[in-house]
């Protein structure tokens, strides 16, 4: 066989072993990675209190020395409230609130949220202050005086299981969390102006020097 022949034959098969070589490294580009067939779940988010909107008030219940800082996040009508129904033409007016310590440098032990009140002035004419006041103040409930504040992801306040505590919750030094009150409303209630309220350690009993910050109205055909 002449050298011209043999060199054209190794010519060839370079060329095949080399296609044959491209070729399986497409496949090997074309097939997924772990990266790309693995769902991206995203994290749960915990707001720290002073980030979520709004205003807040330090509330200190009777025969504590250290009150809270309590904000509004959230409200919504709910026929019932911590496996609690409310009764026959009525629903709970629900505020989910954030909770932190009255001072950045120290917890507070037993917290319970049981004084807090809900202003407004009844669309039906209803009197239901003290004295010559105009205002009506519903007491809450079910309060956080039966249910334990919780650590709550952004956004499911609504869909977390609230548990029972009599004995209260403790706030650790600089921590958030989160804690429900409903207020038993009836369902002819037109209002549209409401405050939260609590009591402070200038004002245990007066209602009407209780520190308020407003929250929004719900819309009762919302869940």
């Amino acid at each position: 066989m002449s050298t011209r022949l043999l060199a054209t034959l190794a010519v060839g098969s370079i060329v095949l072993i080399a296609g044959c070589s491209a070729g399986g490294n497409d496949a090997k580009d074309d097939a997924p990675t772990n990266a790309d067939s693995s769902p991206s779940v995203s994290k749960p988010k915990y707001t720290k209190f002073a980030d979520f909107p709004g205003k807040d008030f330090v509330t200190t219940e009777p025969g504590l020395k250290l009150g809270v800082r309590v904000k509004p996040v959230d409200t919504r009508w709910a026929p019932e409230l911590v496996g609690k129904p409310a009764d026959a033409g009525k629903h709970y007016f629900a505020v989910y609130v954030a909770v932190t310590g009255e001072l950045a440098d120290r917890g507070v032990e037993n917290v319970k949220l049981s004084y807090l009140r809900l202003k407004f002035k009844s669309s039906t004419g209803e009197k239901c202050g003290f004295g010559q006041s105009e205002n009506c103040y519903y007491e809450a409930f079910p309060s956080s005086q039966l249910e334990e504040l919780e650590k709550v992801s952004d956004g499911e306040w609504r869909n977390a299981t609230w548990t029972e505590s009599i004995l209260g919750t403790n706030i650790e030094r600089g921590e958030t969390k989160i804690g429900v009150v409903g207020f038993s409303l009836p369902d002819t209630e037109k209002a549209t102006s409401f405050e939260l309220c609590g009591p402070t350690k200038e004002a245990m009993v007066d209602t009407d020097r209780f520190a308020c910050v407003p929250v929004k109205t719900p819309d009762k055909n919302a869940g």
